[in-house]
């Protein structure tokens, strides 16, 4: 990047009349090109508080202007007096640029040559674009960058067909961690302390890295653009290849700096706006289906683990057996009783017998001895029955834009043991397991920034209930062929109740975590039992140390009776060192009215307080 720089600034000029350039500003100033949207767009500038503009963009070879972050109409002028005055090279470094204000000033050829950019057509004849998909990967628990989702643009190939599409290329914006600083890097991508970089890859290694991976469906959102926006985009993504953004999980993150892309492609859509305190994945899928026609076709992608689970349930008990044993060696003696069956039930047994060692081993290229050989063994004998692959009959789950947006408001009344309550709710992100999981991640919970502020009528005292800055919970059914564990962790104030003192003085900050083991059955329609190890350290000076530990256990069960119909019920028991003991028995009904709209009865024993209320929940 930093030899473009100096080759920029060092190149010879194009021959031509000198005033060009002038003449370009001069009609760029009478058209108030800089203030224009598509001029903001491609520059990735927001208006500040201060009535100024500010580029996104904070480092790279991005300005040709020593102001140019700052300053857009000094930057438009620098970019007319590197194409027209001008500086070779230019046209090839900002293409999207170059597209932008020709389409607008109408450059003379004859006074502002075309120049050739071998490099540029080569970028874009490789990636063969003829149109744009957005996709959304799901929640992935497992890794806190991604816990709310993601999403990145695929580029259509022209010349695509069938399942050709894993070798489109995709466009992808993340934070670039540093080797071993997990935490700190997690710190600095909250504070926008991580660089922030756009790149593109085959679409194939984004598959093998979400669905095969970490076990994560993709949706696909084909969006209608036309040619020239097609173009205008890849010409911009070119450009943004040498760009440094600053990374901030929660605002400009992965989804954010798409919706900007997307938006120099076409700068009337504003799909970022509407978007400022916090930018959630699926929220910003919901912006671009708002726009009417911008969405053609939607589909959807399985990941390894949901394919190997479909074909799975068409096993018969003894041929389960059997794909159990072959998945996990595939050895001459596995493979005896296989010939008792027909040709087809042979080979949905290999198939899932394979899905089971693909699983065990990881997904790497190279595998180990032992499963490279029960792999060929699997495949050689799949390979002599001759029929084809056989689909794994999927049933297509609720989209996620059919479930509740992100953030929640919520009014509550309720009784105490003593006394009598109202409550205000507010919720930043994105889902919790008493909710229905209709567009979710099921036996999943993700609440980021839950603040619950309550008055009590005996007190006459306003305080604040729970807020938790972040609180997760993960349920993985325990199974012959899924053996993960479950887990949770939270982190927030609370109130310590069993000490018996007001509500105020109870405040704590609490600190939780959690592991264990998860089981399903569908006794009605689905039941998930789980039970997890439990240690809670709190600190406050309502605790006679100033802190306290403990650890102990959670156990529940989460029913679904219908769709919309959701029953939780949980207990726990905590044992402190130094304080007394945490006992609590909490069960939730909760009813979806609609997509947005939710009312949940909750009931909730913390010995020696107990209490009964009805929420009204808002999502938005």
């Amino acid at each position: 990047m930093v030899i473009l720089a100096l080759i920029l600034l060092a190149a010879p000029v194009f021959s031509g009349p000198p005033d060009y350039a002038a003449e370009l500003i001069s009609r760029a100033r009478e058209l108030r090109l800089a203030q224009d949207p598509g001029w903001l767009a491609v520059g990735h500038y927001k208006p500040t508080r201060r009535g100024r503009f500010e580029s996104r963009v904070v480092a790279g070879t991005f300005f040709l202007s020593p102001g140019g972050r700052n300053d857009p109409e000094g930057e438009l002028s620098a970019t007319l007096k590197a194409f027209a005055g001008g500086t070779q090279g230019s046209q090839c470094l900002f293409p999207a640029r170059y597209r932008w204000l020709e389409a607008r000033l109408g450059f003379d050829p004859s006074r502002l040559p075309v120049e050739d950019c071998p490099k540029l057509s080569a970028w874009r004849e490789g990636i063969d674009a003829s149109g744009a998909t957005v996709v959304f990967a799901d929640a992935f628990l497992g890794n806190p960058s991604s816990m709310f989702g993601h999403t990145f643009l695929r580029l259509r190939r022209k010349t695509a067909a069938g399942d050709d599409d894993l070798l489109d290329y995709t466009i992808n914006y993340a934070g670039l961690p540093r080797n071993g600083e997990g935490l700190l890097d997690g710190i600095r991508g909250l504070t926008g302390g991580l660089p922030g970089l756009f790149s593109v890859e085959p679409y194939y290694l984004k598959v093998q890295e979400y669905t095969n991976m970490e076990s994560r469906d993709l949706w696909e959102y084909d969006l209608n653009l036309d040619s020239a926006a097609v173009d205008r985009l890849v010409d911009h993504a070119w450009e943004l290849t040498h760009a440094r953004f600053d990374y901030y999980f929660f605002t400009e993150n992965c989804s954010y700096q798409l919706l900007t892309l997307i938006d120099a492609a076409r700068p009337e859509l504003r799909l970022e706006d509407g978007f400022g305190f916090a930018v959630v994945p699926g929220d910003t899928v919901r912006a671009y289906l708002a726009r009417p026609g911008l969405v053609g076709g939607v589909r959807y992608r399985p990941s390894h683990v949901t394919q190997m689970k479909a074909r799975r349930a068409r096993l018969a008990a003894d041929e389960f057996s059997l794909a159990t044993r072959l998945g996990r060696s595939a050895g001459p003696a596995e493979f005896r009783g296989l010939e008792a069956f027909s040709p087809e039930r042979r080979a949905l047994i290999l198939d899932s017998a394979d899905d089971l060692l693909r699983y065990r081993e990881g997904f790497f290229v190279e595998l180990s001895t032992a499963a490279a050989n029960s792999e060929r063994a699997l495949l050689v004998s799949r390979g002599r029955l001759g029929l084809p692959p056989l689909p794994a009959e999927i049933p297509r789950p609720r989209r996620l834009e059919e479930g509740h947006d992100s953030a929640r408001l919520g009014a509550a009344a309720g009784v105490t043991r003593l006394s009598s309550y109202e409550e205000v709710s507010w919720r930043g992100a994105l889902h919790d397991l008493a909710s229905p999981d209709i567009g979710y991640l099921p036996d999943s919970q993700l609440q980021a920034l839950n603040l619950r502020l309550r008055f009590d009528n005996k007190d006459r005292v306003p305080y604040v209930e729970r807020f938790d800055l972040v609180d997760i919970m993960s349920l993985s059914p325990w199974e012959a062929w899924n053996r993960k564990p479950s887990w949770k962790a939270s982190a927030g104030i609370d109130q310590a109740k069993e000490l018996g003192c007001g509500p105020v003085a109870c405040m704590h900050y609490d600190l939780d975590a959690g592991l264990g083991l998860a089981f399903e059955t569908h006794l009605g329609r689905k039941e998930i039992y789980y039970a997890l190890a439990e240690t809670d350290f709190g600190a406050a000076p309502v605790f006679n140390d100033g802190w306290r530990i403990g650890a102990g256990g959670t156990a529940g069960i989460a029913v679904e009776e219908a769709e919309t119909l959701k029953t939780t019920a949980e207990a726990t028991y905590i044992g402190y060192l130094n304080s007394p003991s945490r006992e609590r028995l909490r069960l939730a009904q909760a009813w979806r009215l609609s997509r947005d709209v939710e009312l949940r009865l909750n009931l909730d024993k913390r010995v020696p307080d107990q209490e009964a209320g009805l929420t009204f929940f808002y999502y938005y």
